[in-house]
């Protein structure tokens, strides 16, 4: 076995000088190339060579040497030495090394081959502003493929390395990445990871892009957990993929996946379609003479009320107890026909008593807490522009009191021409209470009054 050093990091310039490899032209920031500096043969004494003869690449059965002691040495804001050992196998001798990079950044990150030297040529050098924020790492090769990696290291922001002593880990990516919606502008992002052993230097790396550029961004979240939230509908069409870092070394990355709005709820914060259990509450006065006649008890429904009470399919407490959400609560929308409500689209506030609007609806909200809705009508309200109610009127115009029952009993059936359909209303507070997007159920069918347990003694009398 041999093993070949060269200096690192305090006699690496001299070195080079001592080579011609010093120079005093300045490289461009906005240009990258790179040099492979040679090694003179006197400069590292080398083991006579075993020759492989004449073999097939398919009968190989010894590795390549992977190189060691990998290091990256600051020069100038723009240029770097990198050096290794090797110790070489004489059973395979190696035809040179290549340099790779890794640049977390780019569309579609993976090790490319940076540049290479010649067998024995362990020092190479790196220039250019551009190679600021890749990774670096070097293999062996020759004419049937390449050794194991050395570590690697980064070359940061400001020019300076990170060392990883450590080898490439085997390669584990992330598995069942997934998005989930949880809130109306709220997803996570999960994952599996098949390595369940604590590692305190892994983490993940998650990368994300809109679909119109593909520019990747990315966040790195510690290796101990499974979830990520994306927050905002500013998000909604963009790619989410991961890799990740063990021991210094980024795996490849998983496929993208993508945002898209009809991602489902989780099953138990779903915003499925309110069961409404309908009754109909009706109140009357006894006793109503019409003809002043204190003999006779006069017996007609003066208010009449149908109520909608949902008690199936209360809204989840994941939902209500979710820190992202801001309201919870059930909307009711009324319509006066039903022949044309699904065709007109407007609000018919201020036009309930207008030809111009026969399919006229309003909507009313309701908490949670007391999943009931009403709607009542009473013959004391107003009937007219001067004020008289529907009593005074049905008094005024009734000559007994058979037709004046009739006259308040008719005006008290027009309740049962109202239908009403239901649903649930979430808003979230990821922005701040108040600011939060709103999701919504589908509505119910619609439930007409008349057809409530209770409404035969007003809608079918």
């Amino acid at each position: 076995m041999k093993k070949n050093s060269i200096w690192k990091v305090s006699t690496v310039a001299t070195f080079l000088c001592a080579l011609g490899a010093c120079s005093n032209s300045t490289s461009l920031d906005d240009e990258d190339y790179d040099e492979p500096v040679a090694t003179s043969s006197s400069s590292i004494t080398k083991t006579s060579s075993s020759s492989t003869g004449t073999f097939s690449c398919k009968t190989i059965t010894e590795t390549l040497a992977a190189p060691t002691d990998f290091i990256v040495s600051k020069d100038t804001d723009s240029s770097w030495t990198l050096s290794w050992d090797y110790s070489r196998n004489d059973s395979r001798e190696e035809s040179g090394f290549k340099i790779q990079s890794l640049d977390l950044e780019s569309s579609s990150p993976s090790w490319e081959v940076e540049g290479t030297t010649k067998t024995d040529v362990t020092i190479y050098k790196l220039k250019g502003a551009k190679k600021v924020g890749k990774y670096y790492r070097v293999v062996a090769y020759d004419t049937c493929g390449v050794s194991k990696e050395s570590n690697r290291v980064q070359i940061k922001s400001d020019g300076q390395t990170t060392v990883d002593t450590a080898t490439v880990a085997e390669e584990l990516i992330p598995t069942d990445v997934a998005i989930t919606r949880i809130a109306p502008s709220v997803w996570e992002l999960s994952w599996k990871y098949s390595d369940t052993k604590e590692d305190p230097n892994r983490k993940f790396v998650i990368q994300s892009s809109k679909l119109k550029d593909f520019k990747w961004t990315g966040v790195a979240v510690e290796g101990n957990v499974r979830h990520y939230y994306i927050e905002g509908l500013d998000k909604i069409e963009s790619y989410y993929r991961m890799a990740v870092v063990n021991s210094g070394d980024t795996s490849s990355f998983t496929e993208a996946v993508q945002l898209t709005p009809n991602v489902a709820y989780r099953d138990f914060m779903s915003l499925d379609v309110p069961v409404p259990t309908p009754k109909i509450t009706m109140t009357y006065i006894t006793s109503i003479d019409r003809d002043d006649d204190p003999e006779t008890e006069d017996k007609t429904y003066i208010t009449a009320e149908g109520t909608y009470t949902i008690t199936d399919n209360l809204i989840s407490k994941y939902i209500v107890e979710s820190k992202y959400t801001d309201t919870v609560y059930y909307e009711a929308r009324w319509f006066t026909s039903l022949q044309n409500y699904s065709y007109y689209k407007g609000n018919c506030d201020g036009k309930k008593k207008s030809d111009a609007c026969d399919s006229c609806y309003w909507t009313e909200t309701f908490p949670y807490q007391e999943p009931s809705i009403s709607k009542s009508i009473s013959v004391y309200d107003a009937a007219d522009a001067a004020g008289t109610s529907v009593y005074e009127h049905c008094y005024d115009v009734s000559a007994s009191e058979k037709t004046f029952a009739l006259c308040l009993e008719n005006y008290l059936s027009k309740l049962c021409g109202y239908y009403v359909q239901l649903r649930v209303v979430w808003k979230d507070n990821i922005n701040g209470k108040g600011k939060g997007a709103t999701d919504w159920s589908e509505w119910t069918q619609p439930f007409s009054i008349s057809d409530i347990s209770g409404a035969d003694a007003i809608c079918n009398h």
